[in-house]
């Protein structure tokens, strides 16, 4: 296997950067956009290029091929949004509507709705099959880095350069929820397969899961305990409850050497080679547990 995708990499190439590649939904075929301004499909069995196609005056920023398989959709930086039939290679229609730069395309489950996002700030939302734009979404402050839509079609999610992800209604246009974490530009924003999740990647370093139930982020464990450290802080130490100024480092050797004076605890389980639930212990020795501040 290692061998044959070594291959399939040394035949796959364009001429400039990829900014772009999308599989079609039977896996045969890659599509992929390029900064020389080309389109080209890729047999996936054999690596070979099977079309390359020309249309566009700019760099392909993003590249979506129908769930059916038979249309792609090409984003560019020349303002324009082209569908291409695959079959045939044959250009079907291009749209026209935006102010900029055409970042992110993506279509509906049904195939009968393309969205996009831009550079100029909005997202479009237009019909597959008449090429007319249905609907613009105004809300973000700064460029449209990503666009999903829901499993079921009803909800587009939008990643901006505002650091925001905003999640859309697709059949009124309107807002539904913004959703306000991470600290940088959200890049990529994509839906679980059950639509009750939504992830997202920014340049903060950061991959963000949200539950789409309450419109809220799924805080991890460790972000979960940080959180209540955070906002217990200053009682912690108002009321006394650790009362050592120095916290020495919980240490556990072969030797029968535990260090736990005023330690405070995260979380965790800490039973001995016997059995025995050392919590009780490290509490008597003036240590915090995090899961008690929590109850309480």
């Amino acid at each position: 296997m290692q061998e044959y995708l070594c291959k399939f990499y040394q035949r796959i190439y364009n001429s400039d950067t990829v900014r772009s590649v999308y599989f079609s939904p039977d896996g045969n075929t890659l599509a992929s956009g390029s900064d020389d301004e080309s389109i080209r499909l890729w047999d996936v069995k054999t690596g070979q290029q099977k079309a390359k196609l020309y249309g566009h005056s700019g760099c392909i920023n993003s590249v979506c091929i129908s769930p059916d398989g038979n249309t792609l959709a090409f984003g560019s930086d020349d303002k324009s949004i082209r569908l291409w039939d695959v079959k045939t290679g044959q250009q079907k229609a291009k749209l026209d509507g935006h102010d900029d730069a055409i970042i992110s395309v993506c279509f509906s489950p049904d195939e009968n709705t393309l969205a996009s996002g831009s550079d100029d700030k909005s997202i479009r939302l237009w019909d597959v099959k008449t090429g007319q734009q249905k609907a613009k979404l105004d809300g973000h402050s700064d460029r449209v880095w990503s666009v999903s839509f829901s499993p079921d079609g009803n909800t587009l999610a939008s990643g901006s350069d505002d650091m925001s992800i905003r999640l859309w209604d697709v059949k009124t246009g309107q807002q539904k929820a913004k959703l306000d974490g991470h600290s940088d530009t959200v890049r990529s924003v994509c839906f679980s397969p059950d639509g009750n999740t939504l992830a997202s990647g920014s340049d903060d370093e950061s991959i963000r899961l949200w539950n789409l139930k309450n419109a809220k982020e799924i805080s991890t464990i460790d972000k979960k305990y940080y959180d209540i450290l955070s906002q217990l802080k200053a009682q912690l130490f108002q009321n006394n409850l650790l009362p050592f100024s120095n916290y020495q480092i919980l240490v556990i050797t072969q030797q029968i050497l535990l260090e736990a004076l005023g330690t405070l605890i995260l979380q965790g389980e800490f039973i001995n080679h016997q059995g025995k639930d050392l919590k009780p212990l490290f509490k008597s020795k003036g240590s915090c547990f995090l899961e008690d501040l929590e109850k309480k």
